[in-house]
């Protein structure tokens, strides 16, 4: 797990001596870029107003630290009326000081925002690996700690806070030991409408296509939900496919996303990425090839070869045609 540090001074240096016992879950309710949050932190030490969390997961999966776990941030605030009984004055000290806080980027002010993919895995590694070092329990916070929301704390000013959260995946994780759950499974009507297989190495979809190994894994972890089906990447519109100038890997194009098996990371890095990953934008290789046909246009435009111009047109709208329809969300 990479993580980057961008620290500031806005905590409780050593905890005022007590140690953590809870992670709390945060939104931004703004930006998607962890280290433009942590600058943003950085940049309140001194004023009427600085704040800090302990870590910031950004939406591209990202981790920047900004506080030592050793040091309790500024991030929760007050505690309102009607929060969790445990944060009785009487019976707990300053939430900060018995908190490791976590904020996930989401860019709207409500934080209704659903996690990304490579944010939800980045969140789910970090807070496994949180809970093992400072023996958190891997559960739904009561008076002896866990996980909860910082709505917990002050549900007057901080209900939306961390908005959107897929809590029950999070504790499916957890108690499967630190491995993300299978959320596609032939068991699933809705599944095995569009995939039959024998066991959980191959499955064939009913267009033709095949999913297996590895990319079947990312695609049973990260596809979709059991509840709503093949919500995020959606059917296969390939087989596997070789990575032009990255021998042994393999790449396979789904209807919203494409997934590469690249377990050394040649061709990329993305943090906090397994064996699989949803690869860029800019390295689609229905993009590269449309790209190529629009350069050849542009040289064409300047010799004024007039047929040639027509042919490539078409070839290029053809294209776009069928890029928007794969990307279309069904």
């Amino acid at each position: 797990m990479n993580i980057k540090q961008i620290l500031n001074n806005n905590c409780f240096v050593g905890r005022d001596g007590y140690k953590p016992r809870y992670i709390i879950l945060h939104g931004t309710a703004g930006g998607t870029s962890a280290e433009g949050i942590a600058t943003y932190f950085r940049q309140t030490q001194g004023t009427a107003n600085p704040v800090s969390a302990n870590y910031v997961i950004g939406t591209d999966g990202t981790i920047v630290q900004c506080n030592n776990e050793a040091d309790g941030a500024w991030a929760n605030g007050i505690v309102s009326a009607g929060h969790d009984p445990w944060w009785s004055e009487t019976s707990n000290p300053n939430p900060n000081d018995i908190t490791i806080s976590i904020e996930h980027c989401k860019p709207s002010s409500d934080n209704s925002d659903v996690l990304t993919l490579a944010q939800q895995a980045a969140s789910f590694d970090l807070i496994w690996d949180i809970c093992k070092r400072n023996n958190i329990p891997m559960r739904s916070a009561d008076a002896n700690g866990g996980i909860t929301s910082h709505a917990s704390i002050d549900p007057i000013n901080r209900a939306r806070c961390p908005g959107v959260f897929p809590g029950d995946t999070l504790f499916a994780y957890l108690s499967n030991g630190g491995d993300q759950p299978m959320a596609i499974d032939l068991s699933n009507p809705t599944v095995a409408s569009h995939f039959s297989g024998t066991d959980n190495t191959m499955w064939k979809c009913t267009n033709g296509f095949v999913i297996g190994h590895a990319i079947l894994n990312f695609y049973r972890k990260f596809g979709g939900d059991a509840l709503c089906g093949l919500t995020y990447l959606g059917l296969p519109v390939s087989n596997e496919l070789p990575v032009h100038g990255y021998p042994g890997l393999a790449q396979q194009e789904f209807e919203r996303a494409s997934v590469r098996w690249d377990p050394v990371h040649a061709s990329d890095f993305p943090p906090g990425a397994g064996d699989c990953y949803l690869i860029h934008t800019d390295q689609d290789p229905r993009t590269i090839a449309l790209q190529a046909k629009i350069d050849a246009l542009k040289a064409l435009l300047a010799s004024s070869n007039l047929g040639q111009i027509s042919t490539i047109g078409k070839q290029i709208a053809d294209d776009v045609a069928l890029i928007m329809k794969l990307v279309s969300v069904q």
